[in-house]
């Protein structure tokens, strides 16, 4: 992790609210805890990979190793104890510890092979209302397809979330390779959802602008995750500029992937949405993984854009509005991030 700041921009990131859209509750699992967990389960980690070794951020521009050491996380996750304590963990440390107040979780059942989808949920809900009643702070989740999967296997689950639905699950999303799933493929699994009135998202990382289109107009989607590559044609930026679609970006993980910014830390192409208009989002996608944080991510921006205060609580007010909530909740979480925003310390002004 690069040094800090100074100390009243440290001390302004700590304390800036935030509402977090994208995080992976997979690639949340600190690596101290995949360790203890494989420990319970009698799991070898190839390689013998110590907590220091298990994720070698720097090797994930190869999108497959990435994957690879993620599904190694998911394989450990198993029980009604195990979701429980990796919930609670990037609730509380990951979240209300760095000033998240609201999080919305992606579950990835295909990511727990033999795990029930019960099993996770009861897990997930039982982690989220103790985080909740320790610290504040609220969540929601979202399931995640696995875009390498069968369409018949997307369906599948997505009937399997209308079967168990409790308020808690309030949309899916699309995520895994974009090379070899394109979103198209998903559409029946994504109107499925539609019916049973479940909010709808996708990943486009790594595709080409068309993609946003299809997410928005094939398979309904109300928000993008990432995006970049929306501000490679005009035409398409001006729409989402103008229907205020919301882009979930992760400037580490997308960096270290070579998306936000071809690996050397510029995040220029954010620097565009930004410039564009577009109603943009921070967060940190798979934090440990990409040794990042709630608060990093946006230490990045300030580091690599100069942002100060007033752009990075207008990130925090765009995630307000694009949360996946009730007139009431969205309410109360905006007074919320209104009473800590009144109370942040004073910042550094924008340098551009």
């Amino acid at each position: 992790m690069d040094q800090p700041l100074d100390d009243a921009t440290e001390a302004v990131l700590l304390a800036l609210p935030k509402v977090s859209l994208h995080n992976h509750l997979i690639g949340a699992v600190p690596a101290r805890t995949v360790l203890d967990l494989a420990r319970k389960h009698g799991v070898v980690v190839e390689g013998g990979r110590t907590e220091r070794t298990l994720y070698d951020h720097s090797s994930y521009e190869d999108l497959d190793e990435f994957l690879r050491v993620l599904d190694v996380a998911g394989s450990v996750v198993r029980d009604v104890e195990d979701f429980h304590r990796v919930t609670y963990e990037t609730l509380t440390a990951g979240g209300a510890a760095l000033g998240v107040l609201h999080r919305e979780i992606f579950l990835s059942p295909p990511g727990h092979p033999g795990v029930p989808y019960r099993t996770i949920l009861d897990g997930v809900l039982a982690g989220a209302r103790d985080a909740e009643t320790d610290t504040g702070i609220t969540s929601r989740l979202v399931v995640g397809l696995n875009r390498n999967d069968t369409p018949s296997a997307a369906r599948e689950l997505v009937e399997q979330v209308v079967e168990h639905r409790v308020e808690e699950v309030v949309g899916i999303g699309l995520d895994y390779s974009e090379l070899i799933g394109p979103p198209a493929r998903f559409v029946e699994a994504f109107r499925l959802a539609g019916r049973a009135g479940l909010h709808r998202t996708a990943h486009s990382e790594s595709g080409p602008p068309h993609h946003v289109e299809v997410i928005l107009d094939v398979l309904g989607g109300e928000r993008v995750d990432h995006g970049y590559h929306v501000v490679d044609d005009e035409r398409i930026t001006a729409r989402c500029v103008a229907e205020r679609v919301p882009f979930t970006c992760t400037p580490v993980s997308s960096d270290i992937g070579r998306y936000s910014g071809s690996g050397d830390g510029s995040h220029r192409r954010i620097a565009q949405m930004v410039d564009a208009g577009l109603l943009v989002t921070i967060d940190s996608d798979d934090p440990p993984m990409f040794g990042t944080d709630a608060v990093n991510d946006f230490r990045a921006l300030v580091r690599a854009l100069g942002y100060g205060t007033e752009q990075l609580a207008r990130f925090t007010r765009n995630a307000v509005e694009a949360a996946w909530l009730d007139d009431t909740e969205r309410a109360d979480l905006t007074r919320r991030v209104a009473d800590r925003l009144a109370s942040l310390p004073a910042g550094p002004p924008a340098t551009r």
